[in-house]
């Protein structure tokens, strides 16, 4: 019982002195009030740490591992597949109209409850097709290859997965 209350008082004076000389080695300053701060703690770990054997019950503070175990929320998973979507839908709309091609509805489609995004399709309207001057091609199957290659550069689908609608 002595040894184990002298290890004790000795374990006190020896966090004590180890944060009054690592206090004396910092300069003054907000990272002097953070050690203090964590010091201070240690010590009333130390101090308190005899309680629970002294209650009764063995008490380690190892066993206080704290397990945090992460659950992806689908509301967060959804909605941040959604957002993917929409941008990568957007980029496609922008280049598309920066090519000379405006009033093309385009509409991607993808798996929006995975962790892992993957867009499944892309449809592309091209009903309401205006082609202004600066365009490359007059041609509609032209102007479909062209539209093609920009919705592959953004899009990481197949070729079969793009869908046009005239």
């Amino acid at each position: 019982m002595f040894s184990s209350v002298s290890s004790w008082i000795l374990s006190i004076a020896g966090v004590i002195s180890l944060s009054v000389i690592v206090e004396l080695m910092l300069p003054e300053g907000q990272i002097n009030k953070y050690i203090r701060s964590i010091f201070s703690f240690i010590i009333v770990l130390v101090i308190i740490s005899p309680l629970p054997s002294l209650i009764g019950k063995n008490f380690n503070f190892n066993d206080l591992s704290i397990s945090q175990e992460y659950e992806l929320q689908e509301d967060y998973i959804y909605q941040l597949n959604v957002y993917k979507t929409e941008a990568i839908q957007n980029e496609i709309s922008s280049d598309i109209e920066n090519s000379g091609y405006k009033n093309v509805i385009v509409s991607v489609s993808s798996e929006n409850f995975s962790t892992n995004f993957k867009i499944k399709s892309v449809y592309v309207e091209l009903s309401n097709l205006v082609i202004s001057e600066n365009a490359k091609h007059k041609n509609i199957i032209d102007i479909e290859n062209e539209i093609l290659n920009i919705v592959l550069s953004h899009a990481k689908v197949d070729r079969a997965e793009v869908y046009f609608e005239k």
